[in-house]
C-alpha cells in the first residue's frame, strides 16, 4: 500500500512514469544519456525513482544543507549568536571582509 503524505508532492517536468519493463532497455549508454527522472511502476503504483547521479548528490547536499539550518536554528547558543549577528548588521555595525582579513583575525583557507 503507498504511503499517503499531506506535503505536496514537488512537480518536477522531467519525470516520466514508465512501467517495469522499460528497465530492460536500459543500458550504460542510455543512462548517461538519460535527461529525465524516471518513475518506475506496476500496475499504476510507483516502485522506484532513477534520477542521475548528479541529481542523487544535489538532493544529498541540500538534505545536509537542510539538516545543518534545522540544528542551528534549534541550538539555542547557535541561535543567540545569528540573531546577535543580524542585530549588528542591521544596526550597520559592519565592516568589510577585507578588513577584517587584513586585521589578522580571520583565518583564510590553505590552497593546496
Amino acid at each position: 500500500m503507498p504511503v499517503v503524505s499531506n506535503v505536496a508532492p514537488y512537480i518536477d517536468p522531467n519525470v516520466q512514469h514508465v512501467g517495469v519493463s522499460k528497465l530492460r532497455g536500459l543500458n550504460a549508454s542510455k543512462l548517461s544519456d538519460m535527461k529525465r527522472t524516471l518513475v518506475i511502476q506496476d500496475n499504476d503504483s510507483p516502485l522506484a525513482v532513477l534520477v542521475r547521479y548528479e541529481q542523487y548528490m544535489a538532493i544529498q547536499e541540500q538534505i545536509k544543507s537542510l539538516k545543518e539550518t534545522i540544528q542551528i536554528l534549534t541550538d539555542e547558543s547557535e541561535k543567540a549568536a545569528m540573531d546577535a549577528g543580524l542585530k549588528e548588521l542591521s544596526e550597520g555595525r559592519v565592516r568589510p571582509l577585507s578588513e577584517v582579513k587584513a586585521s589578522g583575525k580571520v583565518k583564510e583557507k590553505e590552497q593546496k
